[in-house]
């Protein structure tokens, strides 16, 4: 792993933000003066197979794909999870029960009941 001061390859993968979502990112963000940085990826577990993860890319891979989403939100994809992230769309949803990041995957086969995770098969 790289520090975030070093530029990944840029390579052509289709992840969506909604204006909510970025509008979320936006306020997160530690540094104004930066553009904010993500990492979204899936790893193994949930109650249908894969969950989705979100957080602060503090570090990248060489092998990494870099998702500008405009001048001010970059998000860091790895090698592993962008074959199953290829054409979603990540919205910011808020309800009587909270809010969260949703994930719509047209990937996915099936997914448990808070969104959170899913299966391709």
């Amino acid at each position: 792993m790289n520090d975030a001061t070093d530029t990944p390859t840029i390579q052509r993968l289709e992840l969506y933000f909604t204006d909510a979502a970025q509008e979320r990112i936006l306020d997160l963000r530690d540094n104004m003066h930066k553009p904010a940085q993500l990492r979204i990826y899936v790893q193994g577990g949930g109650c249908s197979g894969f969950e989705y993860k979100i957080d602060m890319a503090q570090e990248f891979g060489e092998d990494d794909i870099l998702v500008k989403i405009n001048p001010y939100i970059e998000v860091y994809v790895d090698p592993f999870s962008a074959p199953y992230l290829e054409g979603t769309t990540v919205d910011y949803e808020t309800n009587n029960m909270g809010s969260r990041f949703a994930f719509k995957n047209p990937q996915a086969k099936s997914t448990c009941g808070c969104g959170s995770s899913f299966s391709i098969e």
